[in-house]
């Protein structure tokens, strides 16, 4: 029994002692200075000795690098390991006007990977220098806010379709209009957020017994549903334009409301990429000629239903 007792009074004062200890302890790491996030990081300290020397860095994507040399008017040679991957963009930021005796340029990685790096002078020719690699913290902060808020993307589309038959006149549409077929082509634009146009088209639309009509047209849309990076898009579209017949000095007018749908293939974080899409729309069409008799018995309409594909930069 005194065994026991003694031993519950151990327990007891290790247990008062360890609450103490425990709080000065956090109390210690909550006074520790946090870590310095916006200063710059030193990644590589080189000394090129021979003229044809090769050094290899690992760079990351989306992050900016500073590399100053310790001669002027000298440059960067860069090639992926491998040469699978596309070199980081080099831009110089002292040039030959500089007063500076140094170098420097910055490197923007598109992708992760190692790099074989290579001093060279302003003829091409290997160097031999020091070469001091950082990792500009600010540079990349501002680059990664940038590259998470993409623009728009503008871009080029290519469309072919089908639309029901109509009668190119607003006055008698009691005769028999045949379907037909339409080929379009559209500069385009998408933002980052679903909203996307057709800010110029142009449609060529052919119909067995009638004229072919050459229309320009401009067609906004907005994803409503979906995804607005890579990923599907569902939502309304609306068609206004203007029409060119040959040998018919009338200009027809079409407006289509409609809706589409949309897989957006985003191939990087600026947004460029693919989009292939379908759309249905009913046309209300005018500035035809007036029919036999020039009575008005209705507006000449149509379906429209169509499959393209676009590419955006």
């Amino acid at each position: 029994m005194p065994f026991v007792r003694s031993t519950l009074a151990t327990a007891l004062l290790a247990v008062l002692l360890a609450k103490p200890l425990s709080a000065q302890a956090e109390s210690a790491l909550e006074a520790r200075p946090a870590p310095d996030t916006t200063g710059d990081v030193l990644v590589m300290d080189h000394d090129f000795a021979a003229p044809g020397e090769i050094v290899r860095v690992f760079l990351q994507s989306r992050q900016v690098y500073r590399a100053e040399l310790s001669a002027p008017d000298l440059l960067l040679q860069i090639r992926a390991v491998g040469g699978q991957i596309r070199p980081p963009r080099v831009y110089p930021i002292t040039g030959p006007e500089s007063a500076s005796q140094a170098s420097v340029l910055e490197l923007y990685p598109d992708v992760d990977g190692e790099y074989e790096i290579h001093a060279v002078g302003a003829n091409g020719t290997g160097i031999a220098t020091r070469m001091r690699l950082i990792r500009d913290v600010s540079a990349s902060h501002r680059r990664m806010a940038v590259l998470g808020k993409p623009g728009w993307g503008v871009g080029f589309e290519l469309a072919t379709g089908w639309h029901s038959g109509f009668l190119q006149t607003t006055g008698d549409l009691t005769g028999t209009a045949h379907a037909g077929t339409e080929v379009e082509v559209c500069f385009s634009a998408r933002a980052p957020h679903g909203a996307g146009l057709c800010v110029f088209g142009i449609g060529y639309q052919s119909q067995v017994g009638s004229k072919s009509i050459l229309w320009f047209y401009t067609e906004p849309r907005l994803g409503l549903i979906g995804k607005h990076t890579s990923g599907w898009e569902i939502g309304p579209l609306f068609r206004v334009g203007v029409g060119s017949i040959e040998r018919m000095s009338s200009t027809p007018w079409i407006f289509a409301p409609g809706a589409f749908i949309a897989r957006q293939i985003r191939t990087n974080d600026q947004g460029h990429g693919w989009s292939i899409q379908a759309a249905y729309s009913h046309a209300l069409y005018g500035g035809f000629p007036a029919g036999v008799g020039g009575a008005d018995r209705g507006q000449p309409q149509s379906d429209h239903v169509a499959l393209g594909l676009a590419w955006y930069h």
